[in-house]
C-alpha cells in the first residue's frame, strides 16, 4: 500500500485529473457537483411519496391490514392510509434535525466530507428498502428517517461552498445550483414512475440507489471545501474569488465556540427570514408528498402519466429559478435597487403568486389541463426563491451562512412532518375528492402568503455585525 501510493500521491493524481478539467472554471465545476449532490439528494427524498401509491393498498381507518412476507413480487402492501402518510412524512422526521447536523458538521468538518458520508449511508439504506419493507412497515419507516437525517446535511453544507466560492456578483447564479434538487424531483417522478408501473415497485428504490454511487465517486474526487485547498484551481481565479470576498468572508474556518448563537437567535432579519423560509418549504413539502396521490386519486391519472404531470411543475422552477437568479445578480451588479427592496420584492414572485395560483388549482376541478397550467404556474414562480429566502441567509452573515441555512431549513422542514398526515386527514381517508383538496390549497396558499408579509416588515439584506465576531482564539490570547 505504501508503495501504491508513493507511485500515485494524492496531489499528483488529482494535477493530473484537473489537467484534463482545467478548460471547465473550477468555480464552475463546483457550481455543478452541488447542482448534482441537491439532484442525488431528492431522488432519495422523493421515493417514498412515490412508491407510496404502487406499493400500498392504503386501506381504510388506521388498521395496518394483514403482513406477510412477499419477496419481491410486487405485490402492493395492504397497509392503511394513516400509515402511507406516516411513511411519506418519515423523511421529514429525520430531516428536521438532519439539517441543524449539517450546519454544524459543516462547520466541524467542512462541507465536502458531511455530504460525501452522509450520501455513503443514503445510497446503502435506499438500496435495501424493499427488504427492510418486507420486515414491517415499521422497519421502513426507521430507514425513511435515516435517510432524512443524511438527506438533511446537504442543503447546509452546500451553503458553505456558496459562501467560500462564489464572488459576491455570482452568489445568486450559485445559489440556483441548489435547485439541482428540482431538477432531481423533474428526472425522479417519471422515472420511478415508470420504472415501478413497467417493472416492479421494487425497481423503483434499487436505480436511484445505483445512480447514486456513481455520483458520490464524482464527488468525492471533484468537490472541495475553499478555493484555497482546490489542487487545480489557477492562481488567477483563487485570487478573483479571495479578493472579491475580501472583508466579508473568513479564509478560516470558523469555530462553533465563535458562532455568535444568542445574536443570530435574536436577530428580527434572522427570525423574519426562517419564517419567509418555513413558508416557502410549506410549499414544496407540499408538492413533494402531496401531488402524486392529488394527481393520481383526485383527478384519476395512471401512475406514470402523473409522474409526468408531477415532474412538470418542478421543470418551470429551475427554467424560472435560473432567470430570476441572473435577474438578481445583474440588478446587484448595477445596484439598481438595494439588496433589501430586491430580497422583499422577489417575495411577491416566490410566495405571493404561488399562494393565488394554488387556490386556484381547488376550483378548476377535473379540466386537467387547466389544473395543470395553474400547478406550473405556481411552483415556477417559486424559482424566485434562489433570490428571496435561498440567498438571504448569504447577505446576513457570509461567514456562518451554512449554519444559518441549516436553522432555517431545520424549521422549514417541519412543514413535511405537518403536511403528510394533514393531507391524509383531510382527503385521503375520505377518498380523495376535489372539494377536500380545495381546503388544503386554501391551507398551503395561506401559509405561504402570511410567512411572506412577515418577512415583508422585518427583513433585511444588509450584513449583520454578528458576521464578525472576534475570534475566539485572539480573545484568549488578549485575556492571556
Amino acid at each position: 500500500m505504501k508503495q501504491w501510493k508513493a507511485l500515485f500521491p494524492k496531489h499528483r493524481t488529482h494535477q493530473v485529473f484537473f489537467h484534463f478539467t482545467g478548460w471547465i472554471p473550477t468555480r464552475v465545476l463546483i457550481c455543478l457537483m452541488m447542482f448534482t449532490a441537491c439532484w442525488t439528494n431528492y431522488m432519495c427524498r422523493l421515493q417514498m411519496p412515490i412508491l407510496a401509491v404502487p406499493m400500498i393498498k392504503a386501506l381504510p381507518g388506521n388498521a395496518t391490514g394483514g403482513g406477510s412476507i412477499q419477496l419481491f413480487n410486487g405485490l402492493p402492501f395492504d397497509w392503511s392510509t394513516s400509515v402511507r402518510g406516516q411513511l411519506i412524512a418519515a423523511y421529514s422526521y429525520g430531516n428536521v434535525p438532519g439539517n441543524f447536523l449539517g450546519g454544524v458538521m459543516a462547520l466541524k468538518w467542512g462541507a465536502k466530507r458531511a455530504i460525501l458520508w452522509t450520501s455513503v449511508i443514503a445510497c446503502l439504506v435506499s438500496l435495501i428498502s424493499p427488504i427492510l419493507a418486507q420486515l414491517h412497515w415499521g422497519v421502513l419507516l426507521v430507514s425513511r428517517i435515516i435517510i432524512g437525517v443524511t438527506g438533511g446535511v446537504t442543503f447546509p453544507a452546500c451553503h458553505t461552498l456558496v459562501a467560500k466560492w462564489a464572488p459576491p456578483d455570482e452568489k445568486a447564479r450559485f445559489v440556483w445550483s441548489l435547485l439541482g434538487g428540482t431538477f432531481g424531483t423533474i428526472l425522479t417522478y417519471p422515472m420511478v414512475a415508470a420504472i415501478a408501473e413497467k417493472t416492479t415497485w421494487e425497481s423503483g428504490w434499487y436505480i436511484p440507489a445505483l445512480m447514486m454511487m456513481i455520483w458520490i465517486i464524482f464527488w468525492a474526487i471533484l468537490a472541495y471545501d475553499s478555493p484555497e485547498e482546490h489542487p487545480g484551481i489557477s492562481e488567477e481565479e483563487k485570487q478573483l474569488i479571495l479578493t472579491a470576498q475580501e472583508g466579508t468572508v473568513r479564509s478560516e474556518k470558523p469555530t462553533f465556540k465563535e458562532t455568535p448563537l444568542k445574536e443570530i437567535f435574536t436577530s428580527i432579519p434572522f427570525i423574519s427570514l426562517v419564517l419567509c423560509h418555513f413558508g416557502n418549504m410549506f410549499l414544496l413539502f407540499f408538492y413533494q408528498n402531496s401531488m402524486m396521490l392529488y394527481l393520481t386519486k383526485a383527478l384519476g391519472f395512471e401512475l406514470t402519466k402523473g409522474g409526468i404531470a408531477a415532474g412538470l411543475p418542478w421543470a418551470g422552477r429551475m427554467i424560472l429559478g435560473f432567470f430570476f437568479s441572473w435577474a438578481g445578480d445583474m440588478m446587484k451588479r448595477k445596484q439598481i435597487v438595494s439588496i433589501t427592496i430586491l430580497r422583499k420584492g422577489a417575495t411577491i414572485f416566490s410566495h405571493l403568486l404561488p399562494g393565488i395560483f394554488l387556490i386556484l388549482v381547488g376550483y378548476v376541478g377535473c379540466r386537467f389541463v387547466l389544473a395543470n397550467v395553474f400547478l406550473v404556474l405556481a411552483l415556477g414562480f417559486n424559482g424566485a426563491a434562489s433570490i428571496s429566502n435561498l440567498s438571504n441567509n448569504q447577505d446576513l452573515s457570509p461567514n456562518f451562512a451554512g449554519f444559518l441555512y441549516g436553522i432555517m431549513n431545520t424549521i422549514g422542514c417541519t412543514s413535511g412532518m405537518i403536511i403528510s398526515p394533514l393531507t391524509e386527514e383531510i382527503a385521503g381517508k375520505y377518498g380523495n375528492p376535489i372539494d377536500r383538496w380545495q381546503t388544503l390549497f386554501w391551507i398551503g396558499s395561506a401559509v405561504c402568503i402570511v410567512c411572506m408579509i412577515i418577512f415583508l416588515f422585518g427583513g433585511s439584506g444588509n450584513i449583520q455585525p454578528w458576521n464578525e465576531i472576534k475570534p475566539q482564539r485572539d480573545e484568549e490570547r488578549a485575556r492571556n
